[in-house]
């Protein structure tokens, strides 16, 4: 058996996924006979808490075939973390050749992808993922006029010379000894979930798990295949033969936001997508055009997921917002100081009558601007050093004044900081999956995204399904924010 479920905005892949996970284990199929691998970390941890949920006498060891193509690739070639590649290593190298790089871990997404700021070192890396040579790759015409052909294989060669010096493998070394090792485990099913984002040698590590095993179920939308720029094949998964079944019903995206999203759609050629019919969530929606400036959006209430193209925007995005008063998260990082919050929460604890421990104190102290003068581990009452419960912990904190206002005007505006932040700055990218009841999209291109789209039509497609990814995004209200120039910005209003 072979089935593609093909899943919209919303649709709820995963849970038609792990519907059928259940089935087979209700067949009697055992639990390690089942694999089920997403494109992500992120991703493959999600579905594996959802089933310890719903069976509470699974642990996490039977789930272990819950995971990554590239996390099964390092487990059945035995390998120790200290034997991967790391974005310090690449840096080193760059070090070495004076070539100045910065890896852009992905963290929790943990695709295996390396991206960097460096035009080189990501050209290698996606040619080799794609199975291309990196000449090949080059002629590809997607990178900037900087890149020097001539400097391609001297970096090809440090990088081997120097994974083979210090014996190390990069993911997709990972990859390329497990197809040729026939190491694959045998399976009565397996699972692929976003399986449009899958790279030419991730595909072929596919086949090999599609040749161990009886069933193959994989699922995507080739829609918000976005991951071009890392190599991605999404026509391999619009053409991968399968009994398809499209689910029809969003339960996000509200009737407004997927009329502009099938627009969007519209600029792809019927030829060059997979047409699906889904219906739109029992509402509205609304969409508020032409925003100029974030701070004409309502945010100091509800949930926020404000996405950009591009990390850049979102940085420039983070005074403004501690300007407002607004705690907001990005990459996961907390808008404020966790310590010193930490402190104002102790000192007020303090002036309300509790005593704090030695290193509530210790930490304490260190806003106080001297050094907590006891060790004995007892609770303390502050009054004994000199301290009055009627003083206010900004009268006597010794810490950057902005940080203080920041933390006094979030606090006025009853923010709660114990608790994830109600507003969060991402990538579009990054997003991918999320939602938030409002979205906030800023239009803004960079000028090397607008030279590649009109250089290759592929690179149009992606372009429109990333927007596409964005705006639905969306549960209820979506804020189009226009480009700081125009002519600089994704074109969505004219498709409205």
């Amino acid at each position: 058996m072979m089935r593609k479920i093909l899943g919209p905005p919303g649709t709820g892949k995963t849970t038609k996924l792990l519907k059928y996970v259940k089935t087979f284990l209700k067949l009697g199929t055992p639990l390690d006979k089942i694999g089920y691998f997403a494109f992500t970390k992120k991703a493959a941890n999600e579905a594996k808490g959802r089933m310890l949920n719903d069976f509470p006498t699974l642990t996490d060891k039977k789930l272990k075939r819950f995971q990554t193509l590239h996390s099964l690739a390092f487990e059945r070639l035995g390998m120790k973390k200290s034997q991967v590649m790391q974005d310090e290593h690449y840096e080193d190298i760059g070090k070495q050749l004076g070539i100045e790089v910065t890896m852009y871990s992905d963290g929790e997404e943990h695709t295996g992808f390396i991206d960097s700021d460096n035009e080189y070192f990501n050209l290698i890396n996606i040619a080799r993922i794609k199975e291309v040579t990196s000449q090949e790759e080059y002629d590809t015409d997607m990178y900037s006029w900087a890149v020097d052909k001539n400097v391609i294989p001297i970096l090809e060669a440090e990088i081997n010379n120097y994974k083979e010096a210090y014996h190390l493998l990069d993911y997709t070394d990972m990859i390329e000894k497990f197809i040729v090792a026939e190491m694959c485990p045998k399976f009565d099913v397996v699972f692929i979930d976003e399986a449009q984002d899958l790279s030419p040698i991730q595909w072929k590590m596919f086949d090999v798990l599609k040749k161990n095993s009886k069933h193959v179920i994989i699922a995507g939308d080739d829609d918000q295949a976005i991951y071009g720029w890392a190599g991605a094949d999404v026509k391999r998964f619009q053409r991968e033969p399968a009994k398809e079944i499209v689910l029809p019903q969003s339960y996000r995206v509200p009737r407004a936001i997927q009329r502009i999203a099938d627009n969007i759609l519209n600029r792809i050629p019927d030829d060059r997508r997979i047409k699906k019919n889904w219906n739109a969530r029992d509402e509205d929606g609304t969409i508020h055009q032409s925003i100029s400036s974030i701070e004409d959006v309502p945010l100091h209430e509800g949930k926020w997921l404000v996405l950009a193209r591009y990390n850049d925007k979102l940085i420039r995005l983070k005074p403004t917002l501690r300007d407002m008063g607004i705690y907001f998260e990005y990459k996961g990082r907390k808008s404020y100081r966790a310590r010193l919050y930490n402190a104002v929460q102790n000192f007020t604890r303090w002036t309300n009558g509790s005593l704090l421990s030695l290193s509530e104190c210790t930490d304490l102290f260190e806003y106080l601007g001297k050094k907590f003068p006891h060790n004995e581990e007892r609770m303390y009452e502050l009054k004994e050093l000199g301290y009055s419960h009627t003083q206010r912990w900004f009268d006597v904190f010794e810490t950057e004044p902005e940080d203080s206002l920041y933390i006094r005007n979030m606090l006025s505006q009853g923010e709660k900081l114990d608790v994830p932040a109600r507003v969060v700055l991402s990538t579009i990218h990054s997003a991918k999956g999320g939602e938030a009841d409002n979205i906030i999209l800023i239009l803004d291109n960079t000028k090397k995204i607008r030279e590649a789209i009109e250089r290759s039509p592929d690179k149009e497609d992606e372009e429109n399904r990333i927007w596409y990814v964005g705006v639905t995004r969306t549960k209820q209200n979506l804020y189009i924010m226009t480009a700081k120039k125009e002519a600089n910005g994704y074109d969505i209003e004219s498709i409205q």
